[in-house]
């Protein structure tokens, strides 16, 4: 981006009588030797022997993609099968020929959604990251044809739309670029067995102008 479409920022220091209470300010802007129009804005003042610079708003941290009809691109979602034990790749960024910069992309939270077409045993669904760290396990029984949702972006776990604190571990996140994850079902005596549909949502953001400062 060119220097003429951003805010430049500048410090100025200057010191009061520490003896004596400032009650008003009159400031005025000074421009010389140039041509054109110049744009004031954000005049911040700061106590201290320093100054500490722009700390970006959160909501100015992060942004969501866009597509060809300027519609924000928040969500993706991947579908797979899983039998016993199935270690699955999650994509976190566009198509490699439609990717405009892999480096603005950030780590997202990532949605499970669990279909199993036959029962589990309690502690029968575990999810974990690529080297088996970070499991989540899910204590009641499933039963075939139930629905588990495993949201990051909720912070919430529910079964047939029922939510449900029977669970331990934390949710997941799915890093720029993708994420690698196992999952695992097991039946009554306790071996890798049965099969399920799995749906994969990964909550997609960029970098936002803060982001891109900090």
């Amino acid at each position: 981006m060119d220097k003429k479409d951003r805010w430049t920022r500048y410090f100025i220091t200057f010191s009061v009588d520490a003896k004596r209470k400032v009650q008003a300010m009159d400031y005025r802007y000074l421009v010389s030797d140039c041509e054109g129009s110049v744009h004031v804005t954000d005049l911040m003042l700061q106590i201290g022997g320093a100054p500490a610079g722009y700390i970006p708003a959160n909501q100015e941290l992060l942004k969501r993609d866009r597509d060809q009809e300027d519609h924000p691109i928040t969500r993706r979602h991947f579908n797979g099968v899983i039998r016993g034990e199935k270690t699955i790749a999650v994509p976190n960024r566009e198509k490699v020929d439609q990717e405009k910069d892999l480096s603005k992309r950030v780590t997202g939270g990532i949605d499970f959604y669990l279909t199993p077409t036959q029962a589990t045993s309690s502690d029968g669904v575990h999810f974990a990251h690529q080297y088996g760290q970070r499991v989540m396990a899910i204590h009641p029984a499933l039963v075939a044809n139930s629905e588990l949702e495993c949201s990051a972006s909720k912070r919430q776990v529910t079964i047939d739309g029922a939510f449900t604190s029977q669970y331990s571990g934390k949710f997941h996140t799915c890093p720029a670029g993708f994420g690698i994850y196992h999952l695992t079902l097991l039946n009554n005596q306790g071996k890798q067995h049965g099969s399920g549909k799995l749906r994969c949502e990964v909550d997609m953001w960029l970098k936002g102008m803060g982001g891109e400062r900090m």
